[in-house]
């Protein structure tokens, strides 16, 4: 196909290559340092890329000529884009040229008579003008990843994070989010648990009422269920009894 170079459609009277690059490249760095995410660029921009063009180049651009150019960039750009996403075409990264036969491109020049700026080569500027337009739009649609599992099992190196296909007998699947659900711990006395009522000064637990050394009786808190005895309770040893003296007056009394 009798196809013009690549600068007959990318660069007439003073632009060229060197001077796409300047303003390119200034204006990511602007965005980059300020933190601007719209497409339309402010003055500001345009007038630093100006004095940059003029100071390397001694080429002078007024603003409006500047985003008049910035508009063919991206004209550029999504021009590419649509040939590459055209059936039968390949990117050749290495050789930097898009691979097609003459039939293709007779169909894609018919839609789009621009697009022949990429039959000899590819496009010069394609990443940065993609930062130009935003991160959303810096890849070109490629096929989906999928995870490919089979019924037998292959042991991977932990420093391999690739998926590997073994044996014919595979399927597509898409794994389901899952969330682990939350741990429930159930006690099993409730004595253990500590009152709710954190004003509360009320011990849990059971009182006793024990007589004590002096005949005096005195209240015990025991927390546990099991029954302690009476620590006043001493053993008998031959003295006198600690017992009160009515219980064995109330027996013979009975006889």
């Amino acid at each position: 196909m009798n196809i013009p170079l690549q600068p007959h459609f990318l660069y007439k009277e003073n632009w060229t290559l060197e001077i796409d690059t300047i303003l390119v490249d200034t204006i990511i760095r602007l965005k980059e340092e300020t933190g601007w995410t719209l497409q339309e660029f402010p003055n500001y921009f345009l007038m630093t890329a100006t004095r940059e063009i003029k100071a390397k180049l001694a080429v002078h651009f007024n603003e409006a000529e500047l985003r008049a150019r910035l508009k063919v960039l991206c004209l550029r750009y999504r021009t590419f884009k649509e040939v590459l996403r055209h059936k039968g075409t390949y990117w050749d990264m290495d050789a930097k040229c898009v691979d097609a036969a003459d039939c293709v491109w007779t169909k894609i020049l018919k839609n789009n008579a621009f697009a022949g700026a990429y039959y000899h080569q590819d496009e010069p500027q394609y990443s940065k003008i993609a930062c130009l337009l935003g991160m959303d739009d810096v890849k070109v649609e490629s096929a989906k990843e999928v995870i490919v599992i089979s019924v037998s099992t292959e042991k991977l190196s932990p420093e391999d994070s690739s998926c590997y296909e073994v044996g014919d007998d595979t399927k597509e699947v898409n794994s389901p989010a899952i969330f682990p659900q939350p741990t429930v711990r159930h006690k099993l006395f409730i004595e253990d648990d500590e009152p709710t009522d954190r004003e509360s000064t009320i011990e849990t637990g059971i009182y006793f009422i024990d007589v004590g050394p002096d005949g005096q009786l005195r209240t015990r808190l025991e927390k546990s269920r099991a029954l302690t005895k009476n620590p006043f309770l001493k053993k008998d040893k031959g003295g006198p009894s600690l017992r009160s003296s009515h219980v064995s007056s109330c027996a013979s009394n009975s006889l």
